[in-house]
């Protein structure tokens, strides 16, 4: 008898919800505000981690030579490479560029994730996080998606603490648009109001600890006998 053909996992609520026409046009837009960040780093080569198959494998306005490629399937990545969040299977301190793009919220350890993101990166590489605004009016959009959203400031902690130094953060994508009502529109928005938009940027370095040189070891004076100081 032929084999029985393998079932296929189910979707979660989270790979649904990814692969939705205006998920992804929201989820391009906030790429799209972050290519000025993208733009900035250099180098041969990078790694983007994506929430689902359905967005674009390529990197649209990066500089680098070569970018590695993996999306989401269920609690593991596929693409280039198959592995787990906590094994990346890349050589320590060979990537310029980690682009993490919605990803921390369906991983089954974001510590660790984190923690290999710092680890693959060269000294003075750039990882850019991008995270769902847990405080965004559009989190109405992802809630019961089975999603673990991050405060902006605790994530920033845990990318301090996997050891990577955090330049700056931004907001970005849409806002709730309350006369359309069931929209969202992209507004230009500064100060308190920028905290709503449906996206956090964190631009974090890795920095190495410099070689400081031993100071030289003052010269002690010395006297002739009989002489003595003051």
């Amino acid at each position: 008898m032929p084999p029985a053909p393998a079932r296929r996992q189910p979707e979660k609520p989270a790979d649904i919800w990814f692969r939705r026409e205006a998920t992804l046009r929201l989820t391009q837009e906030v790429q799209r505000q972050a290519i000025p960040e993208l733009t900035r780093v250099f180098g041969h080569s990078g790694l983007y981690l994506r929430p689902s198959d359905a967005l674009p494998p390529v990197l649209s306005g990066n500089m680098l030579a070569n970018v590695l490629s993996l999306h989401r399937r269920g609690e593991d990545f596929s693409g280039d490479l198959a592995c787990r969040d906590a094994g990346l299977p890349i050589a320590s301190g060979c990537m310029s560029l980690v682009y993490v793009l919605f990803v921390l919220e369906s991983s089954p350890d974001p510590s660790a994730l984190l923690a290999e993101a710092a680890r693959v990166l060269k000294p003075e590489g750039v990882a850019l996080v991008l995270s769902l605004n847990p405080w965004a009016p559009a989190r109405l959009r992802w809630a019961f998606r089975g999603l673990n959203c991050f405060d902006p400031s605790e994530l920033a902690s845990q990318v301090r603490a996997a050891g990577l130094d955090v330049q700056r953060r931004r907001y970005l994508g849409p806002l709730w648009s309350p006369p359309a009502a069931i929209d969202l529109s992209v507004r230009r928005s500064e100060g308190p109001a920028a905290r709503l938009r449906m996206a956090s940027l964190i631009v974090a370095r890795r920095r190495e600890p410099g070689v400081t040189p031993l100071r030289s070891a003052a010269g002690s004076l010395k006297f002739r006998p009989g002489v003595s100081a003051g």
